[in-house]
């Protein structure tokens, strides 16, 4: 893909999350997904490349995305608090950017987590340096209640290039991690050498909850 084109998409994506959300029960939790539409708001950064939109989620939560020539990051607020930092993907790509749909992870409390795929592009020139894939995709698990001086950051990183289950992971690593992560913790890459969030646990020597 040409970088006219990525940089095209992304635009595309930018200004394209509101949306009616499906709900996926499961006991107390539940999902509910958004879009990148047009309800989001745009904004090109002075003298600079680079564009921002800020877009409606849910329960009062804006996301901020921001993106330039090779790629996107993300960030979240809610009414009374300050935007969290931004949070990059990992690097596998030279170019990149979100998928246009974000899944909300909620409780009763309301929503705790996203989930938002990252989708990185190579060129067949520079594909070697980067796994070999030409579209590496990355999915990024963002705690929104956290501890840890932040209330917003980033859980894990899920790797659906390798991992045939990445969408259950990642929802498992929200459900199971996010709630009261510590911010001053990296986060977790899950990926053919730390499958699940089973083998986290046993790599911490403790015992999964249930």
């Amino acid at each position: 893909m040409r970088q006219s084109q990525i940089v095209s998409a992304s635009l595309l994506a930018l200004s394209m999350v509101g949306g009616g959300a499906i709900a996926a029960q499961d006991e107390a939790l539940n999902s509910q997904y958004t879009q990148i539409d047009e309800a989001c708001v745009q904004s090109q950064l002075p003298d600079e490349p680079v564009y921002e939109a800020v877009c409606p989620g849910l329960g009062g939560w804006m996301v901020h995305i921001l993106s330039g020539e090779h790629g996107s990051a993300s960030a979240y607020a809610r009414p009374g608090s300050a935007r969290s930092e931004y949070i990059n993907a990992p690097t596998r790509g030279l170019f990149g950017g979100f998928h246009d749909v974000i899944e909300w992870r909620l409780d009763a409390d309301g929503a705790f987590a996203t989930i938002h795929r990252y989708i990185h592009y190579n060129t067949p020139d520079v594909v070697e340096f980067y796994e070999g894939i030409e579209e590496p995709n990355t999915l990024i698990v963002t705690a929104l209640a956290a501890e840890g001086g932040y209330t917003v950051c980033p859980v894990a990183f899920v790797d659906a290039s390798v991992l045939p289950d990445a969408n259950l992971i990642a929802r498992a690593v929200a459900d199971e991690l996010a709630r009261g992560w510590d911010c001053g913790n990296e986060p977790v890459l899950f990926n053919d050498a730390m499958p699940d969030v089973e083998s986290y646990f046993v790599s911490l020597g403790r015992k999964r909850a249930g």
